[in-house]
């Protein structure tokens, strides 16, 4: 594991790691427990999408099986799809897209974890409804705010369900339901940047070669980035397989070579 800490407003810290999925893992296992034994809970937002889902298949070997019961699980976004499920336990007959579906896959099904402290957040087909749904029983559930708060990263630069430019990165609420999203399916539900930023800490996960420029950038405070926005956050943590680092690593050594 290689640390860094690159240019930019926050200084975040970034990590660069070999073994990307075990060590990913080891290091939310880590801040998991910690909170549990400081707070007797931890209120964590999951991430979607592919990377995500690496680090979600090691975690089930790693948290003793009393973590769980302390343990609030609901996700930083999630796709507002057609084919859904009554309730997370029940979670085969969700979409395959849907990111409850996967951490279930990868993760949840195969440990045990009580369906009432699983909060999802899209249940049908019906933004509207499940944002209102969802808002009540975050505010209700997790006090409307996260211990931990993982994010995944596109290649454009969007954090969440939160894409550059979109006018619902300014929304001060505690969750939106974006019904245009640039990448389909169109509609959404995402926790607000606002929201992701009051988290106690920050883990932002990404592999892959196509991701290395906007990393770099927002590591660099490209705040036309919302990356970079929420990397302004005092305890973000930015873990990263070799080739996604290769943007702020070739950043960091011209830093040192010229003397900046």
């Amino acid at each position: 594991m290689i640390q860094l800490h690159p240019n930019g407003p926050r200084q975040p810290h970034v990590h660069v790691l070999g073994d990307f999925a075990k060590q990913a893992a080891q290091m939310v296992a880590d801040a998991i427990l910690k909170t549990i034994a400081q707070k007797g809970r931890c209120r964590l937002g999951l991430a979607g999408g592919t990377t995500p889902a690496c680090v979600y298949s090691e975690l089930a070997a790693l948290l003793p099986a009393t973590a769980y019961g302390q343990l609030l699980i609901t996700w930083t976004d999630e796709r507002v799809l057609e084919k859904v499920g009554q309730h997370p336990g029940d979670w085969q007959p969700f979409d395959p897209e849907s990111n409850l579906r996967t951490a279930y896959a990868e993760w949840l099904s195969k440990v045990a974890m009580p369906v009432e402290n699983v909060l999802p957040m899209s249940l049908s087909g019906d933004a509207k409804v499940e944002l209102l749904r969802f808002g009540r029983a975050f505010h209700e559930q997790f006090d409307g705010g996260l211990d931990i708060a993982l994010v995944g990263v596109g290649e454009d630069g969007h954090v969440a369900s939160l894409f550059p430019g979109h006018p619902a990165l300014d929304v001060e609420d505690s969750v939106l339901a974006v019904h245009d999203s640039p990448k389909p399916p169109a509609a959404r539900i995402s926790l607000t940047l606002r929201t992701l930023k009051q988290a106690e800490t920050l883990i932002v996960l990404a592999r892959g070669k196509g991701k290395a420029d906007v990393l770099a950038r927002a590591t660099r405070g490209d705040q036309a980035l919302p990356l970079a926005r929420l990397l302004e956050h005092p305890r973000a943590f930015v873990l990263l397989d070799g080739p996604a680092a290769t943007g702020i690593v070739a950043a960091a050594m011209t830093a040192l070579t010229s003397g900046e």
